[in-house]
Formats: structure tokens, sequence, C-alpha cells
């Protein structure tokens, strides 16, 4: 079968890693780009040998040598793309979260219905980190019976904290428990197999204050309790030493835990100053493996007709989670 020819939207630092992660699959190939800006457009198409260049996501999509889209903008420009891919008929990589509003998901979510022989996937590359994966066919085969309490740990460095104020003032980022938090909220759902009904959240602007004058917040935590009578312990911050992304399935038979330590390596330092052990310092370093294996399946998906396990659904159920978070810390800090 030949090579699945693919279109990115947003040449950011997600649009340009996904661009690195097909270039490496011996399936795809990237053919087309579209970005606001004509220059930045030019210097990718350079770089990774785009032969199309777009500024107009309807001209990118109408392209007949594109056969599939990857949505790699902000969150807040992902509708646009989504609704111009299906009314072309292509398959759609979108970037997580789904969208900024349930309005939109649901409107992105119609819309895949109608384009329903393509593939539709949403970038919760986490299910596709190995120990994750791992961890949910240890829960399939009942190594841990059934599982009761999701708790998920999802932490940037505080070297963070400056550019993002910065962000949030001009609208670009949205607040931790829906833009970190939407990673946590689909493997909650996805470890537990239900939904959420009541949450609980609180936290502050600790270190960065600026934030609170927009809602938003530096370090966050919430409980949830699901429909199926399990319950889910989400914590979300930005004021860590390192990039610190853990998690843990508590079930009726046992325990799994993953990155409960967040290694660089498996290099231990036994010195002057103590036992040593450095930390993974940026996301990309944490889940590089990950990225490269969502693409990769998507990639499968299209070429083999399979349907990817990530549904615009789970990104509709993910926001409405986050949002239900976000909501209950709001709450709270009336009370």
């Amino acid at each position: 079968m030949e090579k699945i020819r693919f279109g990115i939207v947003g040449i950011g630092m997600m649009g340009r890693m996904h661009a690195t992660s097909l270039q490496r699959n011996p399936h795809a190939e990237v053919v087309a780009v579209c970005a606001r800006t004509e220059s930045k457009v030019k210097a990718f198409q350079e770089e990774f040998s785009v032969p199309y260049g777009y500024t107009n996501v309807d001209e990118l999509v109408n392209n007949p040598e594109v056969d599939a889209i990857v949505v790699a903008t902000g969150a807040d420009a992902h509708k646009a793309p989504c609704l111009a891919a299906c009314k072309a008929k292509k398959h759609i990589f979108c970037e997580k979260p789904l969208a900024k509003t349930l309005e939109d998901c649901e409107e992105i979510e119609k819309a895949v219905a109608e384009n329903g022989s393509k593939c539709f996937t949403v970038g919760f590359m986490r299910r596709f980190d190995p120990s994750y994966a791992e961890a949910k066919e240890k829960i399939r085969a009942g190594a841990i019976g059934k599982p009761i309490l999701f708790k998920g740990v999802s932490l940037d460095p505080s070297s963070v904290l400056e550019a993002h104020l910065e962000g949030v003032k001009k609208g670009i980022y949205v607040p931790w428990f829906i833009e970190m938090g939407s990673h946590d909220t689909d493997l909650a759902r996805w470890f537990l197999e239900g939904d959420p009904v009541d949450s609980f959240a609180t936290g502050d602007a600790y270190v960065c204050t600026g934030l609170a004058d927009y809602n938003d917040y530096d370090n966050g935590f919430s409980l949830t309790k699901f429909d199926n009578n399990t319950t889910a312990y989400i914590q979300v911050g930005r004021t860590a030493t390192c990039s610190h992304v853990e998690s843990e399935i508590v079930g009726t038979k046992g325990t799994l835990r993953v990155n409960s330590v967040p290694r660089k390596n498996y290099l231990s330092q036994f010195t002057e100053n103590g036992f040593v052990e450095e930390c993974q310092e940026s996301f990309l370093a944490r889940w590089g493996e990950a990225f490269q294996a969502e693409i990769d399946d998507f990639v499968d998906c299209v070429r083999t007709g399979r349907k990817p396990e990530t549904t615009a659904h789970d990104g509709t159920m993910s926001l409405k989670f986050c949002l239900q978070l976000h909501q209950a810390y709001l709450d709270g800090k009336k009370k």
C-alpha cells in the first residue's frame, strides 16, 4: 500500500513533534502544512521537505493529495480544521483537549459521526506509553481485581510559570485542570471504566499569584466520585522541581504504580552530597516514545481500517470532566 499522505495544521512545538514522528513511520509522509504566518510555513516546508504550504485550512484539507490531517493548533482552534477535514472526508488526528467548550466538542463529534468511514482520534498519548499500556493490560487480565481508585499527579517545573502567565493573559492557555488535567481525566475514565458524578477541588495561585486574576492556579487538588462507585484523585501543578507525572491504580486485589519516581535514567549517584538520581527535565523527554507510538497506531488504523480506541466522545467526556473539576475549584473558592 502507498504511504498515507498527511497534512499538518499548526506548526508549533506539537506540530513539529508530530511531523518528526510521521517522518519516522515507513508508511506515512508529510505532504502539506498550514499555519497563519506564511514565512513560518515556508521555513517549515524547507526544514521538513514538505511540498505544499498553506495559510488557509480549507485549501489544505481540499488538496486531493492529502489523505489525513493532524490538528496541532492551540485548543481554541481545533474545531475549524476538524470540521473542515470531516467535510473533505479526511482521516483526522486531533491533539488534546478536543476543544475548549463542550458545544465545540459536540459539534466535532457530530461531524465525525457523519464522516464515519474515516478514522478519528484524540492525542491522549499517555495511553500509548509502554508502562500505561501494560497497566491497562494487567487490569484487563484481572491482576489487581476490580479497580476502585485512580490517583493521577501531573506536575510541571516552576520554570514554566512566567511564560505560562503571559500565555494566560493572551488567552492562549486554559486553567491547569483543563490543560494538563485532560490527560488524567482521560486516564481515570480509561482505567476505572466509568464517568464522573461529583467532584470536590481546591488549590490556589500559591507561587504565581497573578494567575488568580484569571481564575487560574499553580496547584490544584481534586477528588471525584464516579458513576460505578469508584473514585479518582487528580492533582495538577506548575511549581515542581522537574517534570513529574505519576499514576496509581488501586484495585480490590492489588495496586499498580507508574513512574512514582521521575527518573531521567537508571543511574544512581552516591557522592558526598548523598544519594542522587537525576529527574526528567521536560515532558518531551518523558513521553517521546508514547508520542511516536500514538502516531504509529493512527497510521496503522488508516492503513487497515481499524478504528482507533480513543474516540471523539472520549475527547468530549475528558473535557466535561476537566470543566467539572475547574468549576468545583471555583465553587470551593467562593465558600
